[in-house]
């Protein structure tokens, strides 16, 4: 399952990321990972969570987060929730050109059962309709 939490920039989303991130270690029976594209934030997620910088393993491509991801599951078949934060940014694309990551990405959730919540800046009517239909929105 893919998840987009949406909002134009400054509106709160990493905030909400994060929150969600935290509370669902009361509730996620699987291992859980936060990844950004910054440190910024690390000492906001608890400690339970695997927190990764992607400028820290030099993921800076759809080819290579995509990778990235599939490594981690291959190598941790228990991890059931992903939260990603700043999705374009991290790969360097606009919305609009990341038809293909949301089809991956979907693939990779449908094959795993595992979960992924994403950030995008972007205001519901600007969101493209494949990111709308890969999250159920």
């Amino acid at each position: 399952m893919i998840q987009i939490i949406y909002g134009s920039k400054g509106s709160g989303k990493t905030k909400k990321i994060i929150d969600q991130a935290n509370s669902s270690i009361a509730k996620e029976l699987g291992d859980i990972v936060f990844i950004s594209d910054t440190s910024r934030y690390i000492r906001e997620i608890k400690y339970q969570i695997r927190f990764t910088n992607t400028k820290d393993s030099n993921i800076k491509t759809e080819d290579g987060l995509i990778g990235f991801i599939q490594g981690m599951i291959e190598a941790n078949y228990d991890i059931r929730l992903f939260f990603i934060d700043g999705i374009a940014r991290m790969i360097g694309k606009e919305l609009s050109d990341m038809q293909s990551f949301f089809e991956r990405l979907k693939a990779i959730a449908l094959k795993t059962e595992a979960t992924f919540v994403l950030t995008i800046s972007a205001d519901y009517d600007d969101i493209p309709s494949f990111i709308k239909e890969a999250a159920g929105i």
